[in-house]
């Protein structure tokens, strides 16, 4: 039988998707036992976290600087989240709950399927739209993602529009006219979930 591992999806993620997974793993295993002893302090992870997030958000604008520094952040978060894995991988020893009492994924997990209906209507106020998803057991937030294009971007173009307690967010101060793409996905015990399909809608 083959012994679990974790699996270093992570890197694939987009930037924003990075900075809610390293949270989570964050918040998780700094208050578990197990964990008690890391390789690297969590203090500097969230400083890493913290350091690629406001890149990230001052890159929105299409600061050339701005995104060469964000791409910087996001080698050192990398660095920092593929080492993490392998302490957790160590410590864990194959132990599937504490591989996912981390905040880390399992190697043998599928990706999920199911994709939660979703829906994106016009809001009372010009330039606003309300998204709306099906809510997720056991979720503690739900993560929105933007892009105003003819057509859904590839993984990394997706932009981060903000993140909510419910299953609902209002993307506020759109241009009238333009295609808006929106996803979302919820963040559970066990990290962040997979996205929905994403939807498109023109601004009223």
């Amino acid at each position: 039988m083959r012994k679990n591992t974790i699996v270093l999806d992570f890197v694939k993620f987009s930037v924003a998707n990075k900075i809610v997974f390293g949270r989570t793993v964050i918040s998780r295993m700094s208050v578990l036992p197990i964990f008690a002893k890391p390789d690297q302090a969590y203090a500097d992870g969230t400083a890493i976290i913290n350091k690629l997030e406001n890149h990230y958000m001052a890159s929105r604008n299409g600061d050339r600087e701005q995104i060469a520094l964000m791409h910087q952040a996001e080698e050192d978060f990398d660095d920092f989240f593929r080492k993490q894995g392998y302490y957790v991988d160590r410590i864990a020893d194959g132990n599937e709950a504490v591989i996912l009492s981390s905040g880390f994924h399992l190697a043998k997990q599928p990706a999920p399927s199911e994709k939660p209906d979703f829906s994106l209507e016009a809001g009372e106020i010009p330039g606003t739209l309300i998204a709306k998803r099906k809510a997720v057991e056991g979720s503690v937030s739900y993560v929105w993602q933007y892009y105003i294009g003819e057509e859904p971007p590839t993984e990394e173009k997706w932009l981060f529009a903000g993140a909510s307690a419910q299953a609902t967010y209002i993307i506020k101060g759109q241009k009238s006219g333009d295609k808006i793409w929106v996803r979302s996905a919820a963040v559970t015990k066990d990290g962040m979930q997979a996205f929905t399909n994403p939807i498109m809608k023109i601004v009223p």
